[in-house]
């Protein structure tokens, strides 16, 4: 019966992009369709904004899948939630909390949809495609995720459907001169600037060596990098940026802001949005800086190629090649007819392709 209930498995309290993304999608449901009820970590960030929200969050901490007895008793857990709230739907969001809602959803005749919003990198082993059975569907956020599974007879169960944003949420009126006035940033610097977590992955080092290879030909150019780590395995990071910035003789160009709860306006303090990630699944925050009416440069892999048209909404160059990053920044800093241009252009594209409807 209507509204649909459905049950939200996610294994994590933190917050970063994924939990952004189902965080939006979750909270722009039609409640007179569906109701969200999440299974999560009851401590963190991601919680604490879920319940802001008016969502309701039953806590339990999913386990690796490998310990068997932490298996069993998310499965007994799960199954007594299904009865008790009328589930209808199970919604599951990465490894940890599929097999377990593959299982469960099987034992109760509760259909099951899988989210896939990663990239394989070298040595993982590909779980979701292994144990693939078990679910009805699985949505993936860009066809670079759905590669993995097209030549298997998981094509016809796999559907790609690529992040979103609420468009009345980024103002192009925005000014960011507040956040260029707080980090001491001249008003008439150009500003290339990175929002995200802060990872090994995330190549925020390349952007750096970039940074160096242009600030003798641009002397009014800044760097603007926003975010912090948030998973302990990057808790080296922060620091290490900071040393590499130094040691490259960068330190009074570069602004290392931390985390921001609200990034909107650093958006509006740039002039060119960089993301250097390797096998971006889907970036949530080149639609946020598209949105926001920034030139993009992103990386030529992963989903990124599916979001920035190259030559239009922004370019695009391969990860970890400094010099092609300098390049593509310093063609675009010569050419503010371009950027403007490809700033609307982005615009544009969020609004016709990417919006939360």
């Amino acid at each position: 019966m209507k509204p649909y209930r459905i049950l939200y498995l996610h294994h994590t309290g933190r917050f970063a992009g994924a939990e952004n993304s189902l965080l939006h999608l979750t909270v722009h449901l039609n409640k007179s369709l569906f109701t969200p009820i999440f299974v999560c970590p009851g401590e963190g960030e991601f919680p604490r904004r879920l319940m802001e929200q008016g969502i309701t969050v039953i806590p339990h901490e999913f386990g690796s899948n490998r310990q068997l007895l932490r298996l069993v008793k998310s499965l007994l857990f799960l199954h007594a939630v299904i009865c008790r709230e009328n589930i209808a739907l199970l919604h599951a969001n990465g490894p940890q909390t599929n097999i377990p809602a593959g299982i469960v959803g099987r034992m109760r005749g509760v259909p099951v949809v899988w989210h896939a919003r990663n990239c394989l990198r070298e040595g993982m082993i590909d779980i979701d495609r292994l144990t693939g059975f078990l679910p009805q569907r699985m949505i993936c956020n860009s066809e670079a995720v759905r590669s993995r599974f097209i030549d298997s007879s998981l094509k016809e169960k796999s559907v790609t459907i690529l992040n979103s944003i609420s468009l009345s949420d980024y103002d192009l009126g925005l000014s960011g001169e507040n956040v260029r006035e707080a980090w001491e940033i001249p008003i008439k610097a150009k500003v290339v600037g990175m929002i995200g977590r802060l990872g090994y992955e995330k190549g925020h080092q390349t952007l750096l060596e970039a940074m160096k290879i242009l600030i003798n030909r641009f002397p009014d150019l800044w760097l603007l990098i926003v975010g912090g780590h948030v998973f302990d395995d990057d808790k080296r990071i922060p620091e290490y940026l900071r040393e590499a910035t130094a040691n490259l003789g960068l330190s009074d160009r570069v602004v290392f802001t931390g985390h921001q709860d609200n990034v909107l306006p650093f958006y509006a303090a740039l002039d060119i949005f960089v993301l250097a990630t390797d096998r971006e699944a889907c970036g949530r925050v080149l639609f946020e800086a598209m949105a926001m009416g920034k030139p993009v440069i992103g990386t030529d892999n992963g989903g990124t190629p599916e979001i920035v048209v190259a030559g239009e909404t922004g370019l695009l160059f391969p990860y970890g090649d400094a010099r092609a990053l300098a390049g593509r920044i310093s063609w675009l800093l010569e050419r503010p007819e371009e950027m403007i241009k490809m700033g609307r252009a982005g615009r544009r594209r969020i609004e016709e392709n990417f919006t939360i409807e």
